[in-house]
């Protein structure tokens, strides 16, 4: 029988992608990953495997050097199968969203609804200290700042499931700025009390630079309520941070933002600074023009610690680079690093993505994320890219605004 792709199937796996892709499986397996023969199948039966396998070239030319370099055989394969996983569900999005097209603003809509559901259910169930664990994530954010509970469902962590569902926020968002929302006063909270919970400030320290960037860039193409909405949001935004630094100087965010801007923020430090340092010294100290291979940072990390560093370990580290351009970097090397950069502005171009307001601001989201965090085969980025490349909300197109604002 011939998998159709209909709304139905279309719905059943957007919601395992934004809520439960890795609900009761190892640490690592998704179930994205799972299904990678049927996308396989799905993708032959579209007749998209050609296409497909002749992008894929480009992740075979740096084997020939990883050979030569030397590597872990069984981390390599297992690494690289990985990579495949990933490179098929980007396909496989890439090509479902452009068939459903019509269909995805009613898809957003069922998933924010089903978001906000699940996030009041787990907050009702924090207050009586059930699923505290499961559903919230406890680790100090910074330092100087006491552990509290962030929301992140059934994701990995907080700021991975703000990724998985920054598309959602943003549609809404942008239906709000632009004066297409009928329940505006509903949509915001329903909207700001994931985002709030879950305190991931590289999702909305990304997320708001987008916005801001988007909109002055496109300003004179905007609605007048877009312009209102700008000019009084910086007024509204200085008042809120001068009330703030008044009544309530040591609050979390102020901590935070002040420690990543002095180096003394642990996680801001591992995701950028030392995320691109150790990269590089990696790609330098084995000579990895193109990169050290797939799996291979976890397994050459102590030996650079004790033989570049000159450190002396007690224990082995198991670590992996917290940062998609920079794990890209030790991955690939300079092609790998090069390349991503050269297709992301390529098809910015190609696609025509600075006429759409949605598809730019998204665009540049998730161009700054990938050097905050990330990793390489992390399907909330890919799926998001994916969004960037091919959704087409026309509400969103400048010339619509435009004749809107008219």
């Amino acid at each position: 029988m011939t998998w159709k792709l209909n709304y139905s199937v279309f719905l059943s796996f957007a919601l395992l992608y934004f809520f439960c892709n890795n609900t009761f499986l190892p640490l690592g397996l998704l179930y994205t990953a799972l299904f990678t023969p049927l996308f396989l199948y799905w993708l032959y039966k579209e007749d998209r495997i050609v296409n497909m396998a002749k992008w894929s070239l480009l992740l075979v030319l740096p084997v020939p050097l990883h050979l030569i370099l030397g590597f872990d055989i069984r981390t390599y394969i297992i690494s690289t199968g990985l990579v495949i996983t990933a490179w098929v569900f980007l396909f496989t999005a890439i090509e479902a969203i452009k068939k459903m097209n019509s269909k995805l603003e009613d898809v957003f809509e069922f998933v924010l609804f089903v978001n906000i559901i699940l996030v009041l259910i787990v907050f009702i169930a924090l207050q009586f200290n059930l699923g505290s664990y499961i559903f919230w994530h406890y680790t100090r954010i910074t330092h100087g700042v006491s552990i509290f509970p962030r929301l992140m469902l059934m994701s990995y962590e907080p700021s991975h499931y703000s990724l998985l569902l920054s598309p959602v926020f943003l549609f809404f968002i942008l239906k709000i700025l632009t004066g297409q929302s009928k329940h505006t006063l509903l949509l915001i909270p329903v909207v700001a009390l994931p985002i709030v919970l879950s305190l991931s400030f590289g999702v909305i320290g990304g997320l708001g630079i987008a916005i801001v960037l988007a909109l002055l860039i496109s300003f004179r193409k905007l609605p007048k309520i877009s312009k209102n909405y700008l000019i009084f949001g910086f007024m509204f935004l200085f008042a809120i941070i001068f009330i703030f630094m008044l009544a309530w100087p040591s609050n979390t965010i102020f901590i935070r933002v002040v420690n990543i801007f002095t180096g003394n923020d642990t996680s801001g430090n591992g995701r950028m600074t030392y995320a691109f340092r150790i990269a590089n010294d990696m790609v330098n100290y084995y000579h990895a023009w193109m990169g050290v291979g797939p799996g291979q940072v976890k397994m050459l990390f102590n030996d650079l610690i004790v033989n570049f560093y000159h450190n002396q370990l007690i224990t082995e580290i198991n670590y992996r680079i917290p940062n998609s351009m920079a794990e890209m970097l030790a991955t690939y090397g300079f092609y790998g690093f090069v390349l991503k950069i050269g297709l992301e502005v390529y098809f910015f171009i190609r696609m025509k993505i600075y006429q759409n307001l949605y598809s730019l601001t998204l665009f540049i989201f998730i161009f700054i994320y990938q050097f905050t965090g990330s990793f390489t085969v992390n399907v909330a980025e890919l799926g998001t890219w994916a969004l960037v490349f091919q959704s087409r909300f026309t509400r969103f197109d400048f010339k619509q605004l435009k004749t809107t604002s008219s």
